[in-house]
């Protein structure tokens, strides 16, 4: 439960309804300690580029994954916050990305990618 609350504020529904109503994300950053510094992420990434390290069928699987991958790369993923994206693939399927960013610019992106793929990791650089 804790896992999905830390997502709330990454999803675009819940971005939409903190302009309406801002004590639902504000409630989640406090109950979930990880919450908080992905929440100023989020709207900090409208406009720039995510790197994407995993894809998941669940949004657990994809939190999993992060973790996995932050504790084989330290060096990379170490201070980072995840950014889990729900993704609809139609015929595939629902999936839950595992993000890292944003970033100012494409060039950054890329260069963050190319730094994880040195230490032995895959990842894809995209606009958000």
């Amino acid at each position: 439960p804790s896992l999905a609350s830390a997502n709330a504020p990454l999803s675009l529904a819940p971005q939409a309804e903190s302009s309406a109503a801002p004590e639902p994300p504000v409630r989640v950053a406090t109950t979930s300690p990880n919450a908080v510094q992905p929440a100023p992420n989020a709207g900090a990434a409208s406009g720039g580029y995510l790197v994407q390290i995993s894809s998941q069928r669940s949004e657990a699987d994809a939190q999993a994954s992060f973790r996995a991958l932050q504790s084989k790369f330290p060096s990379v993923l170490g201070s980072r916050a995840p950014v889990i994206r729900r993704a609809d693939l139609g015929e595939k399927g629902i999936y839950y990305r595992a993000m890292v960013g944003p970033f100012g610019s494409h060039e950054e992106a890329s260069q963050f990618c190319v730094s994880l793929k040195s230490a032995g990791g895959q990842c894809v650089a995209q606009r958000n």
